[in-house]
């Protein structure tokens, strides 16, 4: 009987064993940030570019994501992108996007106008908003979409456009002005916001050198201090005390406001106490809603590791449909990877060829 050598065999085990650990190993280092549970490209389509509507001769576009396998009925997801109100774009939750599609929901991410200091302050880019929401809700059936199962998504200052959304509603403008939009009102019936600037005014350093809700805030204070806020409602708080009320999520709140899960860490851009008093202002306006507290500095989709499945879980609960299976962020989750398919198959392949040197050496040495 021919023997395989007992080291050759070690070796061959060695190198096998190091082959997966060495491809997984890869894996793990972005496991903050994409969800180790696959996403085959294959379960969601994307179109980019779909025009809802043109203000003032800008073009506004939005990309959905969306199943591969059409359905009708499904929740729509409207995501809103941070930025300051004066940058970012829609393909900057596009890893939101995939996962929302891929729980079998559809996604729809805005482009809309961006403050800067002469163009679209205060209202425009919450018109933008409600007029995608109408393009959203009459154009569902195409998407496969329940218009009566709409939320909004938002991050940092698309937070703050999300919640408004859910407190202003689509009828009237941000200034209480009729929205003239050749689409019928259409509402969210769910909002989320991570991270949201919430009181316009707290985050301003109009008189001092530090804005009053950064207080002990070192990042929050560097942060603020450019002039994001000016930029976005035209001018300084002093000048325009009624246009800061129109855009503070506090004097929003009231009981026709939409069920609102938001989401806030405790040394982050957005100070400690934009969360804390919308929260009490949430809860003495008796709104539904979640308040998670995260301990660090994280902002806005840095901390989607930790709280996108509970979060995903609510909105299908307000929105009254199942809610998705969770996903693991976690590199403990290596054996759904691709990655480690892969691995595996590199190994074996390794393994057999290390096998069959080692038989050939042994029938030599007969």
């Amino acid at each position: 009987m021919r023997r395989i050598s007992s080291s050759a065999a070690r070796v061959a085990a060695v190198l096998f064993v190091c082959a997966v650990i060495g491809l997984t190993g890869t894996g793990a280092a972005s496991a903050d940030t994409t969800p180790a549970t696959p996403l085959p490209a294959s379960s969601v389509k994307i179109t980019r570019g779909v025009v809802y509507t043109d203000q003032d001769g800008t073009t506004l576009t939005l990309d959905v994501y969306a199943p591969e396998t059409p359905a009708p009925g499904r929740p729509g997801v409207i995501l809103i992108h941070g930025g300051g109100w004066g940058s970012g774009k829609a393909n900057d939750l596009d890893v939101e996007g995939k996962l929302i599609a891929r729980a079998g929901w559809v996604a729809f991410s805005l482009n809309y106008r961006l403050a800067d200091q002469s163009e679209h302050p205060w209202p425009d880019e919450l018109t933008d908003v409600q007029r995608a929401t109408r393009w959203i809700s009459a154009n569902a059936d195409d998407y496969g979409v329940d218009n009566q199962k709409l939320a909004a998504v938002g991050m940092s200052a698309g937070g703050h456009l999300a919640v408004l959304l859910g407190e202003v509603g689509t009828t009237v403008d941000g200034l209480g002005r009729p929205l003239q939009d050749p689409n019928p009102p259409a509402q969210v019936r769910a909002v989320v916001a991570m991270s949201p600037p919430t009181d316009p005014k707290g985050l301003i350093a109009e008189d001092t050198d530090t804005p009053p809700d950064c207080k002990d805030n070192k990042k929050c204070t560097q942060f603020w201090r450019l002039p994001l806020v000016e930029n976005f409602m035209g001018c300084v708080p002093s000048a325009c005390p009624a246009s800061y009320d129109q855009a503070s999520l506090l004097v929003r709140a009231s009981k026709a406001s939409a069920p609102i899960w938001f989401a806030n860490s405790t040394d982050e851009l957005i100070g400690l106490p934009q969360a804390t008093m919308f929260d009490a202002a949430l809860t003495k306006a008796g709104v539904t809603h979640h308040y998670e507290q995260l301990d660090g500095s994280a902002h806005a989709d840095e901390y989607r590791p930790r709280v996108w499945n509970p979060m995903m879980a609510w909105l299908g609960e307000e929105l009254g449909v199942a809610p998705p299976p969770p996903i693991s962020f976690s590199s403990r989750n290596i054996l759904l990877s691709p990655v480690v398919v892969v691995s595996v198959v590199v190994g074996l392949a390794l393994l057999i060829a290390l096998l069959a040197v080692a038989l050939r050496d042994d029938e030599g040495a007969m």
